[in-house]
């Protein structure tokens, strides 16, 4: 249970929650495939294109980070992840439309490292591992396959079983540092599927 409480899954705060993204039709038809866990870059030729379908059109400014379907980023952000030299991480240009408004220092972000990494008798799924057929209710991670793999190259990951995302808690506390906007974290051995509904805005890093 070693490394449930050093990973940490991102999410939304009440900034980036307010409104709702969607890649719009005009975005690159590569970035249709942000959950894929290979590589993308040959197959994004141009930049991705968002637009907002719910929120107050009139006040809308882009945070650091929105969660569309994938995860959307700003300029800021990626620069604190930057210095990682993170493996099977990549960003994408993306514009940000609001009328006849345009934010281009955003990033879809495109995590395709990963590992099989869930602990199958100390997590809580609904459903059956068979195919991957199941909700993920609350994770725990296995130590014996994180082990094997030096920390560099599981910095940031995404479970192979399932697209949960988790960093672990020294990038954490570089964009905690960063002062970014739209973003918090859930610490895994605190997550569960209800805790989305959560609003720990405020303490999600008093334990780094």
């Amino acid at each position: 249970m070693k490394y449930d409480s050093q990973y940490y899954i991102l999410r939304e705060n009440h900034e980036s929650g307010a409104y709702m993204l969607d890649m719009a039709e005009n975005s690159d038809e590569g970035l249709d495939h942000l959950m894929s866990l290979w590589s993308l870059k040959n197959h994004v030729l141009g930049p991705g294109v968002v637009e907002i379908t719910e929120g107050n059109l009139a006040k809308f400014q882009p945070c650091d980070y929105h969660e569309t379907a994938e995860q959307l980023v700003s300029e800021k952000f990626r620069q604190v992840l930057a210095p990682f030299n993170l493996p099977g991480v990549d960003f994408y240009q993306t514009n940000i439309v609001n009328g006849d408004k345009i934010w281009s220092e955003h990033y879809y972000m495109h995590i395709w490292n990963h590992h099989q990494a869930i602990h199958k008798k100390r997590s809580e799924i609904s459903g059956t591992y068979v195919g991957g057929r199941f909700t993920l209710l609350k994770l725990s991670l296995d130590e014996e396959v994180l082990d094997q793999v030096p920390l560099e190259k599981r910095l940031v990951f995404t479970l192979e079983e399932k697209p949960v995302f988790l960093f672990h808690e020294s990038v954490v506390a570089a964009l905690s540092a960063a002062d970014l906007s739209g973003l918090g974290f859930r610490r895994v051995d605190s997550w569960s599927i209800g805790s989305a509904f959560e609003d720990d805005d405020d303490d999600i890093y008093d334990d780094l």
